[in-house]
């Protein structure tokens, strides 16, 4: 009994979650929660913005990223991401890089139940990103 009411929540929780399912889905401003399997620096945000014209900005977490991208299903292809050149902690020259370089390798991508954002590269998922502001 117990069992049956958890499934049942579970579906009415994920009927409830709108998960975006065109490249319009994927417009907006995403914040990363997770890069790599290890989280993110504290104090530090790293952030995605999907403009509707085909350009990618954000935020490194150190330095501001810029670069186009391209949409076909759940593929996307990320061209010449470029990122300013800041001095910052080496901490954060770390996360950066790792960041840099998973964004450069992203092929697609899908959405989990809650509608959080799954870049994956070479059908591994190494970011999970947030709407911002849900």
């Amino acid at each position: 009994m117990k069992r049956s009411a958890v499934i049942t929540f579970m579906l009415v929780l994920s009927a409830c979650v709108r998960v975006p399912t065109s490249e319009h889905g994927l417009a907006g401003t995403w914040v990363v929660e997770d890069v790599a399997g290890r989280g993110i620096i504290d104090y530090s945000r790293i952030e995605l913005t999907f403009g509707e014209d085909r350009q990618l900005s954000g935020s490194t977490g150190c330095n501001r990223l810029s670069a186009s991208y391209r949409v076909h299903d759940r593929n996307v292809v990320i061209d010449a991401v470029t990122t300013t050149r800041r001095a910052c902690v080496e901490a954060l020259l770390h996360q950066e890089r790792a960041f840099v370089d998973i964004i450069g390798s992203i092929d697609s991508y899908d959405f989990d139940p809650t509608g959080a954002l799954l870049p994956e590269s070479d059908d591994e998922t190494r970011l999970i990103a947030r709407r911002e502001g849900r």
